[in-house]
């Protein structure tokens, strides 16, 4: 009888060709990136304060120029640098104001980049709150509140500012509340 050896286990090449195979498997189903559809958040003209609130990213200030009579190429300025900001929104503001010191409303320039009229200029704070401010959007006017909530359009400029003033009262009166 002949002495026949029995196979014990795999040789060398075969195990590390096993390997290679599954990381080769395991490289393509879990490296390749999947495109996610995820429902796009829809932005009108009230809920912009909010949508910004939740999607700006960091401390910064949102800078948008006008193209094409719209406000929509937009830029966001931060302390590491200048990115392009898309805004999925694109408005008509004709003008941007604040109030005085006799809480007048009072036409803010908002000045020009890259050589064109900015039309939008928004600080956004650490604490999530952006710059208080009224827009002239579309021939109506846009309460643009600080802190979190959606904007209030209003048919006149007197109106809007009346409303600014009214909640920053409100606001003072209820601060007890947040400490």
């Amino acid at each position: 009888m002949k002495n026949i050896k029995i196979k014990k286990g795999f040789t060398l090449i075969e195990l590390l060709l096993a390997i290679l195979l599954v990381s080769l498997f395991a490289y393509f189903v879990f490296a390749t990136p999947t495109p996610v559809t995820a429902a796009k958040e829809e932005v009108n003209v009230t809920n912009l304060p909010s949508y910004l609130q939740r999607n700006l990213p960091g401390n910064g200030e949102l800078v948008c120029i006008k193209s094409n009579e719209r406000c929509s190429d937009c830029y966001y300025f931060t302390p590491s640098g200048i990115r392009d900001y898309s805004l999925p929104l694109s408005l008509k503001i004709n003008a941007e104001y604040t109030l005085d010191k006799n809480n007048n409303p009072q036409k803010i320039d908002l000045g020009r980049y890259k050589d064109k009229k900015v039309c939008l200029r928004l600080r956004h704070y650490k604490n999530g709150s952006i710059s208080q401010i009224i827009l002239n959007v579309n021939n109506k006017f846009l309460f643009i509140p600080s802190y979190f909530g959606d904007g209030m359009l209003f048919d006149s400029l007197n109106e809007a500012g009346d409303w600014w003033v009214r909640e920053s009262v409100n606001a003072l009166q209820n601060r007890s509340e947040w400490y």
